[in-house]
């Protein structure tokens, strides 16, 4: 299910994001100033070329000076310069300002993606077995007929585990109402690319079309991050013998239903524990399934382990005895609680940027703060911001945390760097008491 971590690192790279659309808007806010004062060649009198250059060049040096300091500038005796700036400056807010929207819904959106991408690949068995009916059509039409050695695909179109999982109501709705299917042809040929390559020629999944029992298909039944169980066990040893106290054709009569129930079962644990091994070893794993996912999401190595975890799951949660009506795993416990934390971190960095300027500025000895790698103070601000405005949340684990991220998204030095930049900070601030935790199992400041 969706952890924090990941929340954080969608925030992250929100405000990478937001701050590189700033970084454009400057530059068009002072491409503005420069058209302003573009000599208009169709004028009856010929522009003096020397005083547009000289606006230009002071209105965009007015702009810069409003943009470090964050002042209102003061008006100069020339007009065209102040009309020229004061247009920039509103542009540059207006932009920054729909910047700050657009990023903190797309930082939502992106979480909420990966609920759609879990049930995209619940949907992913269905359009298997579509692309292997429609290859036997395809060769038996183009050689008049089946081929002799042709791979019996039969035990994969009647698998249990995939009916019931295709049959679920809430899977179905959800499908048709978010448009979940299968149905891109780029994805349509890395289906069929994975089957042929991959798949077809896996000794487990020979073995399995051709009817073994699961411990001769040589699939395991768990794996090394522990998401799978194995299949469950089923009593074929029919009723105790001390209990023959009946008559024995009775007692054979009232045995026979669990007998074949108990095989049913044993028949679709089998089903179910091979369209695990299929997710597992060729969805998650694999070389064609997981290059197309990744061209359809760019931060599917990120949202991978989250969603890999809901698929799972959701299998283990489909024993023979579930019903269509069994319900689906949820991308959180509560979201609602996540996804204010979400969007609070986002919105709570943008609002402290300079207040968290200037206690990074203030703990980088020898170091001009405008020299720190940008994604560095990102990580920084917010954790500043954390540990102030989430009471909580422990510092410790706070820290850590953007520790964590720092390692994987900066640089390799990044990681002693934030590490030593909040541990300063956290205590100033907590002494100064800018910080303050409350809650069950927090001490205050700890």
């Amino acid at each position: 299910m969706l952890n924090r971590r990941l929340l954080r690192i969608k925030v992250m790279q929100a405000l990478y994001a937001y701050h590189q659309a700033v970084g454009a808007d400057f530059m068009l806010a002072q491409d503005r100033i420069a058209e302003a004062f573009e000599p208009d060649l169709n004028a009856e009198v010929a522009p003096d070329r020397r005083q547009l250059e000289g606006q230009r060049k002071l209105g965009e040096a007015r702009f810069r000076e409003w943009y470090r300091t964050s002042e209102a500038p003061e008006k100069t005796d020339d007009k065209a310069v102040d009309a020229a700036l004061n247009d920039a400056i509103r542009y540059f807010q207006d932009q920054v300002k729909k910047d700050g929207k657009f990023f903190a819904g797309q930082l939502l959106a992106g979480a909420e993606s990966i609920h759609d991408q879990y049930l995209h690949l619940l949907n992913l068995p269905a359009s298997l077995l579509q692309v292997l009916e429609d290859e036997n059509d395809r060769e038996a039409r183009r050689r008049l007929g089946p081929r002799e050695n042709a791979l019996d695909t039969g035990r994969l179109a009647n698998n249990a585990a995939i009916a019931k999982l295709l049959a679920n109501e809430q899977l179905q709705s959800l499908t048709i109402r978010r448009k979940l299917q299968w149905l891109g042809s780029e994805e349509l040929e890395a289906l069929r690319l994975a089957w042929r390559d991959e798949m077809s020629t896996n000794p487990a999944v020979l073995a399995y079309l051709k009817g073994q029992p699961l411990a001769a298909a040589g699939l395991a039944t768990a794996d090394e991050e522990g998401d799978a169980a194995g299949p469950a066990e089923t009593d074929a040893e029919g009723p105790d013998a001390t209990d023959a106290e009946t008559d024995e054709t009775a007692e054979a009569t009232a045995a026979a239903p669990n007998l074949a129930a108990s095989g049913q079962e044993a028949d679709y644990e089998a089903d179910l524990e091979f369209l695990r091994f299929l997710y597992k070893d060729f969805i998650f794993r694999g070389v064609e399934l997981p290059r197309q996912l990744e061209i359809d999401d760019l931060n599917w190595e990120e949202n991978r382990p989250i969603v890999r975890n809901l698929v799972l799951k959701t299998l283990k949660m489909l024993p023979y005895a579930a019903t269509e009506k069994q319900e689906l795993m949820n991308l959180s416990a509560n979201w609602a609680d996540d996804r204010e934390f979400a969007e609070t971190l986002f919105q709570q960095t943008l609002a402290d940027d300079a207040k968290s300027e200037a206690l990074i500025a203030g703990s980088v000895q020898n170091w001009d703060v405008e020299r720190v790698a940008l994604l560095d103070k990102i990580i920084l601000k917010m954790a500043l911001c954390e540990m102030q405005l989430f009471r909580g949340i422990p510092v410790k684990v706070t820290i850590n945390e953007y520790i964590e991220i720092s390692k994987v998204y900066s640089t390799p030095k990044s990681k002693q760097f934030v590490n030593g930049v909040l541990d300063k900070l956290a205590q100033d601030l907590a002494a100064s008491g800018e910080i303050r935790k409350s809650g069950r199992g927090l001490l205050d400041n700890q």
